[in-house]
């Protein structure tokens, strides 16, 4: 037993002595705390904070794609040569950010991820957001931004463009892992954001730096809640964007097939009271509720998968296989999706995205195919039928 555990002999000496008086249990006797501060754990923000939370691995990888493709992007529009000088992804409360921003000028562009619940948040620093007005209008792209005034509703417009197709950049990049779909749905001032996501919100962090000749090293910002991109931790993996080894798919459907099943045929079964059970005996019949000439059960691992009548061959029983079992509950089986997939009704992105709707908005897998108006019902569940 380890030193630090206290023993039965332990614990009766201690109470020995504190009912003896050898050791003081009066308020004087306490030490005061001269730091102690007064803690509420109803407090969200207190919860928030030790709530252990982890990086969604592939972040990595999307915002690797990400800072070439903003850099060919931001070299069109700004008409002059833009490089990306790296990415970096953390985790931080949504107010932390917008602390930094609170008095400059700048633009929350919000964004809805589909099929995640939730909003996120593109920003760009201020200087990148002049130097794009500048070049549109015709200067050489410097990033001066005055600091006693918003965006203007005029520069607004202006930067609309450039900023749509970093999105789409933004949206690119994720294709290898997830098809998340990215659409604008507003443009927020620092005083209306906080309204789409709380200060106290945990988010996943992204940003990419660019400089430009004019242009000293700026931040972009994609802010995602940590909360919206949860279910993604199991729906996508850093190899997920790899691609597929054609021998080893050929290899598995070969194994698959060579693989050993179980097969039964059950010729029927009957119901009989314990008392007839003890007092069963040698040459004793049983009656089955079956007829001889109704079908029988075949199971396939325990599952009764085939019909079948029982019959002889070469002086052997034998079953001959007359139709194959149909369930009611093929549409919810899991394996829906990738049957839907294999006979070209939906492609894997597809099946990605419905799934997490699946599991996010609880809606079945085909009731999300359909809704989203990718194939008929009908004939999904053609497909799932034969």
């Amino acid at each position: 037993m380890s030193d630090s555990v206290l023993r039965q002999a332990d614990v009766d000496q201690l109470v020995r002595a504190i009912k003896e008086g050898k050791i003081p249990t009066s308020k004087d006797s306490l030490v005061p705390l001269q730091s102690a501060s007064r803690l509420d754990v109803r407090d969200p923000a207190w919860t928030q904070e030790r709530v252990i939370r982890r990086r969604l691995p592939v972040l990595d990888l999307v915002f690797d794609r990400l800072g070439p493709a903003a850099q060919v992007t931001l070299t069109k529009s700004l008409r002059f040569p833009i490089r990306s000088e790296g990415a970096s992804i953390e985790l931080a409360k949504f107010g932390e950010l917008r602390r930094r921003f609170d008095k400059r000028p700048c633009l929350y562009h919000v964004v809805r991820l589909d099929p995640l619940r939730g909003l996120g948040v593109m920003l760009f620093d201020p200087a990148i957001l002049y130097a794009l007005v500048d070049a549109l209008m015709g200067g050489l792209g410097v990033g001066e931004y005055p600091e006693d005034r918003e965006v203007s509703e005029i520069e607004e417009n202006l930067l609309r463009r450039a900023h749509l197709d970093v999105l789409r950049d933004f949206e690119s990049a994720w294709k290898p892992w997830f098809p998340l779909k990215v659409e604008q749905v507003r443009c927020d001032r620092a005083t209306q954001v906080a309204s789409t996501i709380s200060d106290e919100e945990v988010c996943h962090i992204g940003k990419i730096m660019v400089a430009g000749d004019a242009l000293p090293a700026s931040p972009i910002f994609f802010v995602m809640p940590y909360s919206s991109l949860e279910p993604l931790f199991e729906a996508t993996s850093l190899r997920s964007g790899e691609e597929i080894d054609l021998n080893w798919r050929v290899n598995l459907v070969q194994n698959l097939r060579s693989a050993d099943a179980e097969l039964r045929a059950v010729l029927g079964g009957t119901d009989i009271t314990t008392r007839r059970l003890r007092e069963l005996a040698v040459g004793d019949m049983l009656q089955l509720e079956r007829l001889v000439e109704d079908e029988i059960d075949v199971l396939v691992e325990g599952r009764p998968t085939l019909k079948g009548r029982l019959g002889q061959i070469n002086h052997n029983y034998a079953v001959k296989v007359t139709s194959r079992r149909k369930y009611g509950t093929a549409l919810q089986d899991r394996t829906a999706g990738q049957v839907l997939v294999r006979k070209g009704l939906i492609t894997r992105e597809q099946l990605a995205v419905a799934l997490v709707d699946e599991h996010i908005n609880r809606r079945q897998l085909l009731d999300s195919i359909v809704d989203r108006g990718w194939v008929e019902r009908r004939v999904l569940e053609a497909a799932l039928h034969s």
